[in-house]
């Protein structure tokens, strides 16, 4: 029953940007757009696009000519999905796990676009000189991840495949900043984290990879919004979308300018976000909702139910953006 109630609601899943709106719609979006004065947007250090686009404004401005455009930094998914639940946020782009946490705890959002995760963007760190080899060491092992984010999903996946439990490990919740503290003083053994703190640690020769993503189910990373702006303003998400997207192209075509914009804008050595800019999909593009991608993501909200990992079942599909 879920597969085909998801896959009727992937078929009328849109944002806009199918060729079979109407002239008259567009013009009616266009004068739509116009009533759109404030955009607020969310963003991580590993949101190259939102940097390009904050970095560079004529990007956005393009697709918002009339809108004040704030921007708001968070350490991770969690707490921006936090911020967009209350509508101080309008649109971010989160891991695969957030959102399911956000939808147990009853929060207001909408999955409103995807983009692929590239799967050596995120993996579980131990330290160079650490005794742990293998996945089946890692017990009694005190691991580092954020709460409710990407990486809370894969060391999920990697316990299960060590055949181990969470009671068999000792998860520490820190956000990146103060995992990376507790892991340089040793005070953790190891460290689920994604780009660009993963190359920072790799790069001064602190910690190696005990294992990523690559061999596990593929990820998404997904543009989300709060549900009250959707409604109000349902053409800002085709147009942010293709912002997103223009910027992402950009990307690719000036890669050594994009390397210095987010070096500059992150704080970390030009040859350090070279390796991470190196590491996504080229381009990496916001694509609408479809079957596999909400069949990917209810796998992981039941495996979470199941494992009492969140509060309660949830159907993913209830929170996709539909056909205003």
């Amino acid at each position: 029953m879920l597969y085909l109630r998801t896959l009727l609601l992937a078929a009328i899943t849109t944002f806009g940007l199918s060729a079979c709106n109407s002239q008259d719609a567009s013009t009616t979006q266009s004068k739509n757009a116009a009533h759109l004065e404030h955009l607020a947007i969310g963003y991580q250090k590993s949101s190259l696009s939102a940097i390009t686009l904050k970095s560079d404004p004529t990007l956005l401005k393009k697709h918002f000519p009339d809108t004040h455009i704030e921007w708001k930094e968070f350490p991770a998914g969690p707490q921006l999905l936090e911020a967009l639940a209350v509508g101080s946020v309008d649109f971010g782009l989160v891991g695969n796990t957030p959102p399911l946490f956000a939808q147990a705890g009853n929060k207001k959002l909408v999955y409103v676009a995807y983009e692929h995760y590239y799967p050596k963007s995120l993996g579980l760190l131990v330290h160079q000189d650490s005794a742990i080899q293998n996945l089946q060491q890692l017990k009694g092992q005190r691991i580092a991840l954020q709460r409710g984010s990407s990486a809370h999903d894969l060391l999920d996946q990697v316990l299960r495949r060590a055949n181990l439990t969470w009671q068999d490990i000792e998860p520490i919740w820190l956000a990146p900043a103060d995992a990376r503290a507790a892991f340089d003083q040793k005070s953790i053994d190891a460290w689920m984290i994604w780009e660009p703190f993963q190359s920072v640690a790799l790069q001064d020769g602190t910690a190696r990879v005990l294992t990523d993503a690559q061999s596990f189910a593929p990820s998404y990373s997904f543009l989300m919004a709060h549900p009250q702006f959707i409604q109000q303003y349902p053409q800002a998400a085709e147009q942010y979308i293709h912002a997103a997207n223009d910027a992402a192209q950009w990307v690719v075509q000036h890669h050594d300018k994009a390397v210095q914009i987010y070096s500059q804008a992150i704080g970390i050595p030009k040859d350090i976000a070279d390796i991470v800019v190196k590491k996504r999909e080229q381009p990496t593009l916001l694509y609408p909702i479809n079957h596999d991608v909400l069949l990917a993501q209810q796998q992981i909200a039941d495996r979470f139910s199941a494992e009492k990992l969140i509060p309660q079942k949830i159907d993913v599909s209830e929170f996709v953006l539909k056909n205003p």
